[in-house]
């Protein structure tokens, strides 16, 4: 039997008002021939986007919700029901290039020791995207949201090129640490075990925190070079209002405490309140 046959992948896609977008995602991972299970949630849009995946893609099991539920409940509440040996979570501005699909199923069935994974991913003019991470340990949150950035600007400069692997160019698989939400497989049995991303994170950082998680059942995080995908990162998220500021800041404090403990999220906060004071008066 084929590595992808029917059910053996579930692709989860979270919406708000990307109509559009959404509609161009799934023509591209439809047109594969992929056999796979196709799961809408729909963060009760108002551009008619739910009725539109009904009318042109009536394969596609779409979950209208009443009210948003942002990131983290939306995609959680997609990779619960999905039934796929592998479920993959993709965003709503991405198009999937030629194989990747299988790709992906192909490379996690290689090797058992990996638990979840991401693949490549480039931007619409080409340009390849650098995703993927290391951890970000508690002195680097302490210097990149706060004050302190700015007097070690040097410092925080090489921290940089450290978290994001400057020295990879992604062209090979390798083992990595955190990897980005927008794109994420792994095994069904590991979605359920972990209970998807943290709730308690409404839109940010559940995704290195499901990464933790994955590490911490004795698995290991990948990157699987593939085709690749088109990721128009950011088209679905407008300017961040003093809202989605105020979301990303608890987010951060949130994940903070689950990682480091209560006494590091204070401190982070008294660290970041006066970069938070002045981006909201910016806003």
């Amino acid at each position: 039997m084929d590595a992808a046959s029917v059910f053996d992948l579930s692709v989860v896609v979270v919406n708000y008002n990307t109509r559009d977008l959404l509609l161009a995602f799934l023509q591209s991972i439809y047109q594969t021939g992929l056999p796979m299970e196709c799961i809408v949630i729909d963060n009760a849009s108002q551009d008619g986007s739910a009725e539109a995946v009904q009318a042109a893609y009536p394969q596609a099991q779409v979950v209208a919700n009443t009210q948003n539920r942002y990131f983290s409940a939306g995609y959680t509440q997609g990779v619960m029901l999905a039934q796929g040996r592998y479920v993959l979570v993709l965003n709503s501005d991405m198009v999937v290039k030629g194989n990747t699909l299988r790709q992906l199923v192909q490379g996690m069935e290689a090797n058992p020791r990996i638990g979840a994974a991401t693949t490549t991913m480039f931007f619409p003019d080409g340009r390849l995207q650098r995703n993927c991470a290391h951890f970000t340990p508690l002195w680097y949150l302490c210097l990149n949201y706060s004050f302190l950035g700015k007097l070690f600007p040097a410092r925080l400069s090489k921290a940089n090129e450290w978290l994001w692997y400057q020295d990879w160019d992604r062209t090979t698989t390798r083992p990595v640490e955190s990897l980005p939400g927008s794109c994420i497989i792994a095994r069904r049995e590991i979605w359920q075990q972990i209970g998807g991303f943290e709730a308690q994170m409404v839109m940010y950082f559940s995704d290195d925190y499901f990464s933790r998680q994955v590490l911490g059942l004795g698995l290991e995080n990948h990157y699987l070079v593939s085709d690749g995908i088109i990721h128009y990162e950011g088209a679905t998220a407008k300017k961040r209002s003093a809202w989605s500021l105020r979301i990303y800041m608890h987010d951060l404090l949130v994940y903070t405490r689950l990682v480091y403990g209560r006494v590091a999220a204070w401190l982070l906060a008294v660290l970041i309140a006066p970069t938070y004071v002045v981006q909201r008066l910016r806003r």
